[in-house]
């Protein structure tokens, strides 16, 4: 008899968000001040054991993410909570998420366009499950989804310039089985964003990635419309960077959840099964593409699930394919499917101004993950 997992279903959103840093930061207190649960959970960074000084915390924002306190502060004066409380400044609260991810350059693509695909792979119970249209001034604008409001998982700026994420090896949190921050620093969603405010171009991003104090293991694909592409892999301190362009010989990058550099190798070696296995899927739906990889072909691998693709539906496992997205960097165009893009429709979004807020139901089937998935491979 075949296994039909059960489904549930979840809302995502889709959110404007425009004008100075405080008025963006009152917006967003606007909409969760009247629900107790969510004031309660922004204000749930009393709770967690702070690894460092707040004033150094907040010290690390203004000098690497500047614009973000100032939106915590509207935030904060509308919902009436003191900022050192704020979960956001705890960071080390929430563990990172399993994903996949990957970019193609022009010379594979049939529209000689960057493209860039993504599955964010978590539990949609800790999730903001929020796609973020952000315009603030002074900032570059970008589209992307948000960790705990202020913070970017991934997202692709008004210049093309794209951000994904995933976690090298177990990730940093402050959740039991989780790994502890590798060294004082700030979590990969102020990373992200960050990079997609300041940044125009990869090299730019690159810098951005090696000044900032990091204290967790995020693996990042930069790209942007030109065809530079960069694979940036951190261990607190420890970082490296591996670049493609045109004239590479290797004119496609993958990450998954485990470090493919040898000097990262030797910081976290462990690869486990279900990393591998994406890995192998991504790369073999690329290889057989190429030199006409499309916006269809990259779809097909998110959408296809696990072990012959990279959607994954393990919810309660926290491994659950929570959007996916294709970025077209010269077209500044994105493919977004909120929950699994196996179940659920692809929608188109990009940077017009007459872009409108919106609600999306979506389908999450529930499985469950067998043993081996787990399991350390390398």
């Amino acid at each position: 008899m075949t296994h039909e997992p059960t489904a549930t279903t979840t809302t995502f959103s889709h959110v404007i968000l425009k004008g100075s840093a405080y008025e963006v930061g009152v917006l967003q207190g606007n909409l969760i001040k009247d629900i107790p649960g969510f004031v309660e959970f922004f204000r749930s960074g009393r709770d967690v054991p702070q690894k460092q000084d707040f004033g150094k915390t907040l010290l690390l924002f203004q000098k690497h993410c500047p614009g973000v306190a100032e939106e915590i502060e509207g935030f904060c004066d509308c919902v009436k909570i003191p900022p050192e409380h704020i979960i956001y400044y705890a960071a080390s609260c929430l563990p990172a998420a399993h994903c996949s991810h990957l970019v193609a350059l022009p010379s594979i693509t049939q529209s000689h366009h960057v493209l860039v695909g993504r599955n964010y792979d978590f539990g949609d119970s800790m999730d903001d499950r929020r796609l973020c249209s952000t315009s603030i001034e002074g900032k570059y604008r970008h589209l992307g989804f948000s960790t705990m409001f202020f913070g970017r998982n991934d997202g692709m700026n008004e210049h093309g310039l794209s951000v994904t994420t995933s976690s090298g090896g177990i990730p940093v949190g402050a959740i039991q089985g989780l790994r502890p921050p590798i060294q004082e620093g700030l979590q990969f969603w102020a990373l992200a964003r960050a990079i997609l405010e300041q940044c125009k171009t990869v090299e730019k991003a690159v810098e951005v990635f090696n000044d900032l104090p990091g204290c967790g293991n995020p693996i990042l694909i930069l790209a942007d419309p030109s065809g530079a592409a960069v694979l940036a892999e951190a261990f607190g301190a420890h970082k490296t960077i591996q670049r493609i362009d045109g004239a590479s010989s290797q004119q496609r990058l993958i990450a998954t959840n485990h470090f493919v550099s040898p000097p990262m190798r030797q910081c976290e070696p462990t690869v486990f099964a279900h990393s591998r296995t994406r890995y192998q899927a991504i790369q073999t739906c690329l290889d057989q593409s190429a030199p006409n990889i499309t916006v269809e072909s990259v779809k097909h691998v998110l959408s296809t699930p696990y072990p012959m693709g990279a959607c994954c539906h393990y919810y309660q496992e926290f491994f659950g394919t929570l959007h996916s997205l294709v970025f077209d960097l010269n077209a500044r165009r994105a493919e977004i499917a909120f929950g699994s893009p196996a179940v659920n429709s692809w929608r188109t979004f990009g940077f017009s101004n007459d872009a409108q807020p919106g609600l999306f139901e979506s389908r999450l089937p529930n499985d469950s993950a067998l043993p081996d998935f787990w399991q350390p491979v390398g």
